[in-house]
């Protein structure tokens, strides 16, 4: 994955969307992202996942946006890629370099949150939101914790994180301001 690109882009969506019109705090994007876990988790509780075979099957004979809503919104992996993208966003925002992050990636090892692969998906969950909630960590430090544990769950269950992220990513950019009017 190229993150700093993947930052550049999600940050670009995010404020041609409306979504840094006025200036938020730290705590409140990652208290967004905590709500994408938390939206993971209730998709996970459904047992909702994406049907890539089908998205891909309809994408010549049905509108992007249209199939996008059949096949994938609110899956375990949608809000996997939103919980992403909120983290690139963020780091956007700060201009935070995020090459250290793909190093670590790409030398991930099964000792690398191995804690949280181990148990169930809502413990990994839990550890995520303790990650995003710690005092002792800078900004940075949470942002490359997070997307090093999802890439890690993402890859321990066969997820292709980048392809959803993608997919995602052109969802947004199609859904104009504020996504149709959200207050955040």
């Amino acid at each position: 994955m190229k993150l700093n690109e993947l930052r550049n882009e999600a940050f670009t969506i995010a404020t041609n969307n409306g979504w840094h019109e006025e200036e938020l705090s730290d705590e409140h994007f990652l208290m967004l992202i905590v709500t994408e876990i938390a939206e993971a988790v209730n998709a996970d509780r459904r047992n909702l996942h994406a049907d890539v075979e089908a998205f891909k099957k309809y994408e010549d004979s049905l509108d992007f946006m249209q199939n996008f809503e059949r096949q994938i919104k609110n899956t375990v992996e949608d809000e996997l890629a939103d919980v992403v993208i909120r983290c690139l966003d963020l780091a956007g925002l700060h201009s935070i370099d995020l090459s250290d992050a793909m190093v670590l990636i790409d030398n991930l090892s099964e000792a690398k949150c191995k804690k949280d692969t181990d148990g169930t998906f809502v413990e990994l969950m839990f550890e995520i939101v303790k990650l995003i909630s710690s005092d002792y960590e800078e900004l940075a430090v949470k942002i490359n914790a997070v997307l090093l544990c999802v890439v890690e769950l993402c890859r321990a269950k066969n997820i292709e994180l980048e392809w959803f992220v993608t997919q995602k990513m052109h969802y947004n950019r199609l859904r104009g301001w504020k996504h149709g009017g959200k207050a955040y």
